[in-house]
């Protein structure tokens, strides 16, 4: 069997200078290498003929590959990492393209054999907006065995920095309204006896956001994904105020690592995340400080929420992700 996944990243690079081209760019060559070690022959972004064409990232320019996979009688599965909302508080005149966007991913997504649907809040999107291709609920995974509690890596990160024993929130992603980045300043200028630090940039193309840091707040505007574990074992609570997300790699990432999370409360998370159980919700500044608050205070509700946290990652290790592709790409294939 041979499939080619299809970021286009490299077109989309043009306008939008990723310096980490974020969960698709990092994720897409962990399942081209895991599908590998199963015997199928993956290629990215390559040309060639092949059994199953993978699209990741719902572009225009994909329209006449899916017409020629039609005339080869070759499968396209869509992986819907991109819904409609996510322009807004992202891309520049996002609530302009929205609407054109929501007309287009209908049509887009009603192309495919298959549209691998990550959360079960993107399947239900797939069945309100009435896509008739065969849905697959396929978390993105997380790599359990790389990303990982380590004592040596939080030493590690806090010496880089500079960091002492105080108490760090951190999030990672890119610095756009629809991350939350107004709202984690806020709270960052609220809780000034911890140290905050924000991990990304924001990029051209993608809207621009104007922010005055307080002096307990770090930016890192890029780390090599290599260098990730570090920073998730290296921080003390992961603040995810984003507003919309498909599935959110980097909260997963966290995770696995062991870390309490605080995070908005979003119709996304609702079956997989419980407030007081695997993490804490807030839906706006004053929640979240609270939440934050009163993890950093309580030494066991913090080792309990980063417990269940584990847990939770660990319940979508990479190794299940495979395996339901591989059983959808058989399945397509019969």
């Amino acid at each position: 069997m041979k499939v080619c996944m299809l970021t286009g990243l490299n077109k989309i690079s043009k306008f939008i200078n990723f310096k980490n081209a974020g969960g698709m760019g990092t994720q897409v060559p962990l399942l081209a290498e895991k599908l590998r070690e199963r015997g199928i022959e993956v290629g990215i972004d390559s040309a060639g003929k092949y059994d199953i064409y993978h699209i990741h990232n719902p572009l225009p320019t994909y329209l006449p590959l899916v017409r020629k996979a039609r005339k080869e009688g070759a499968k396209v599965v869509i992986h819907a990492r991109h819904l409609p909302e996510l322009v807004k508080g992202g891309f520049k005149f996002g609530n302009a393209i929205y609407p054109f966007f929501h007309v287009y991913s209908r049509f887009f997504y009603n192309l495919a054999d298959a549209v691998v649907c990550a959360t079960p809040y993107v399947l239900k999107w797939m069945e309100r907006n009435e896509i008739k291709s065969k849905l697959y609920l396929i978390p993105n995974g997380v790599d359990c065995s790389f990303f990982n509690i380590s004592d040596e890596k939080r030493r590690e990160f806090r010496e880089m920095y500079g960091i002492g024993d105080e108490m760090v929130v951190f999030s990672v992603g890119l610095m756009i309204p629809r991350k939350g980045i107004h709202d984690f300043v806020e709270v960052a200028g609220r809780c000034d006896d911890m140290k905050f630090i924000w991990i990304g940039s924001t990029e051209r193309g993608l809207e621009n956001v104007d922010i005055k840091m307080p002096s307990n707040m770090l930016h890192i505007p890029f780390l090599p994904f290599h260098q990730m574990p570090l920073a998730y074992n290296g921080g003390d609570i992961f603040f995810f105020p984003t507003y919309a997300e498909s599935y959110g790699n980097v909260l997963m990432e966290a995770a696995a690592c062991g870390r309490p999370l605080v995070m908005r409360d979003i119709e996304i998370y609702e079956e997989w995340f419980v407030h007081g159980e695997n993490c804490m919700k807030g839906r706006n500044v004053e929640e979240f400080v609270n939440a934050i608050r009163i993890i950093a205070e309580d030494d066991g509700l913090r080792k309990k929420l980063g417990e269940e946290a584990r847990k939770t990652a660990m319940s979508q290790d990479i190794s299940k992700t495979i395996d339901k592709l591989v059983e959808m790409y058989g399945e397509l294939m019969e």
